[in-house]
């Protein structure tokens, strides 16, 4: 496609979308992120859209989700700044699907010597300049809400004999009673198989995620010792957390 026509579908996204982030971009339109943010700049002197950080709203849909697009993609981005306080020069890391993922993935270039497995297709062309080992593991590649990513036997089997120091994952629900969960039955294997094949599972989830329940149970919410999230936990989160000593990061005092 030419410039215009990329252009095109960028704008159709936002219309269909309201507020989109630059991942999902990328991926639509097969360029980098440095092309979308111009194409973004574009629009944004047209007064189509409004740019926010690490991502864009429509200008008539401002009255309504402006305010809520901003604060999900803040509340993502400051949770991927936590995750790197975690990660250290000479890592070993797995990095799952989903858009904190994939911010997290923008800012490994301010560490060295990190070697990273993932089944995330959004970041490999980020962090392939900026790590000393990339592992993409293959097998059948699905998109969800423009994001992409690799599961099935294939890339299960291609985990086998793998160890990473950490792993950071996300998920769709965080839930006393129902624990863990998530919605797309196709990542369930992996995130199962990644928590056997690393010294630490870290769960990357903001506010919106807790008190929430996905379709399919992944593990009870004490069997993983770290999350991340953006804001205060509400009192049964944070008695709970602090008797099962589990380990909460968060922009704010707890």
């Amino acid at each position: 496609m030419f410039q215009g026509q990329r252009i095109e579908v960028l704008k159709s996204i936002l219309q269909e979308k309201k507020s989109v982030d630059i991942s999902t971009l990328t991926s639509a339109l097969s360029v980098s992120d440095v092309t979308v943010r111009k194409y973004l700049d574009i629009l944004e002197r047209e007064g189509f859209l409004k740019k926010m950080h690490g991502g864009a709203i429509l200008i008539e849909d401002t009255d309504r989700d402006d305010d809520e697009s901003i604060a999900e993609l803040n509340a993502k981005e400051n949770i991927a700044e936590l995750a790197l306080t975690m990660i250290e020069d000479g890592d070993s890391i797995f990095l799952g699907p989903g858009t904190s993922c994939y911010l997290l993935a923008k800012k490994l270039h301010l560490l060295k010597n990190i070697t990273v497995v993932t089944n995330n297709v959004n970041v490999l062309e980020i962090i392939a300049p900026v790590v000393r080992n990339l592992y993409f593991i293959g097998g059948e590649i699905v998109c969800r809400d423009g994001l992409l990513y690799s599961y099935g036997q294939k890339a299960l089997t291609q985990l086998e004999g793998m160890f990473v120091q950490k792993a950071f994952i996300t998920v769709e629900g965080v839930d006393l009673f129902a624990g863990l969960t998530i919605n797309d039955i196709g990542i369930l294997d992996i995130i199962l198989k990644v928590e056997a094949i690393s010294r630490k599972l870290i769960i990357m989830a903001d506010h919106n995620k807790f008190n929430k329940i996905g379709l399919h149970h992944v593990m009870p919410i004490d069997k993983i010792k770290i999350y991340i999230s953006n804001e205060r936990l509400d009192e049964n989160y944070k008695k709970f957390f602090y008797e099962n000593d589990i380990k909460i990061l968060t922009s704010y005092d707890i």
